[in-house]
């Protein structure tokens, strides 16, 4: 189908990194909160919450936990930089889905625009894209869209993708309910077809990222750090959905189509469900 554009999200949908993100964020979170600020607190609980706000960035996620644990965090700004510090410099380690790089090269070639659409910075972003990982994909998007001023992921982005290419249709791979949630209100207005990427995570794959998180601490000088201390991540406190409980949350947040599958599946039929789309060849 020509004039097609497909929105990716980044961390989870093309990068296998989810399972990284929410456990930086809750490092950054309790490495800069006061420890008289933390009694209230549990690394836990940090780390499922981060789960819960996936397609947040890490600065709203904080402004967020924030709410509800009476301002625990006062600098929320330093907090986050240090997220993106961390949450880079740990996702180094992280590789793309089987399938991803090869699906985003057959579609450039059918003609379809991809874009990366993310709630992080844009600047973040631009180093990530120079990055060897970075370099895999970028060639092969029209372009990688991220935080900028006045120019927020959701309707900022849908409308820019329609402005600049003017796609027949604008398909929006995302694996988080409030990423799909954002579609509703510009359905109609941009032609979007919501694609929920149902991939779950299990607690063995958690674990695996606080021992990556503390892994990348390591390497960090010892000043970054405000209020450091040697976390343990209780397995049995961790809190993800079951497989079908995020597919039925997907679909509930106005998926139209949801792929599934573990690591070495979902692109296989992600590809599938393009070709029955008329975007590509079987």
């Amino acid at each position: 189908m020509p004039g097609a554009a497909i929105m990716w999200i980044r961390d989870g949908v093309l990068v296998n990194r989810m399972h990284l993100n929410p456990v930086a964020f809750a490092f950054a979170y309790w490495f800069f909160t006061p420890p008289e600020k933390r009694s209230r607190l549990s690394i836990e609980r940090l780390i499922n919450f981060g789960f819960t706000k996936s397609g947040f960035s890490c600065a709203d996620k904080m402004f967020l936990f924030n709410q509800e644990n009476d301002n625990a965090l006062s600098n929320v700004d330093a907090a986050a930089s240090f997220y993106n510090e961390l949450a880079t410099a740990a996702a180094e380690s992280c590789s793309y889905f089987d399938g991803a790089v090869s699906l985003l090269e057959d579609l450039q070639k059918a003609g379809v625009y991809s874009y990366i659409t993310s709630a992080v910075e844009q600047e973040v972003l631009d180093r990530w894209a120079q990055s060897t990982q970075g370099k895999l994909i970028s060639p092969k998007l029209m372009e990688i869209l991220g935080r900028r001023p006045n120019f927020f992921k959701g309707t900022d982005h849908f409308e820019y993708v329609s402005d600049t290419v003017k796609p027949d249709v604008i398909y929006y791979v995302a694996d988080a309910v409030s990423e799909l949630l954002t579609v509703l209100a510009n359905k109609e207005r941009f032609k979007i077809v919501s694609v929920g990427f149902s991939y779950c995570i299990d607690k063995p794959q958690v674990m695996e990222a606080v021992r990556l998180v503390k892994e990348t601490l390591a390497r960090f000088p010892a000043d970054a750090i405000p209020y450091s201390e040697d976390l343990q991540v209780d397995e049995s406190k961790l809190q993800v959905p079951e497989e079908y409980q995020l597919a039925e949350s997907l679909k509930g947040a106005g998926a139209d189509h949801v792929a599934g599958g573990d690591a070495n599946e979902i692109f296989p039929n992600l590809r599938k469900y393009f070709v029955e789309q008329g975007l590509l060849k079987q």
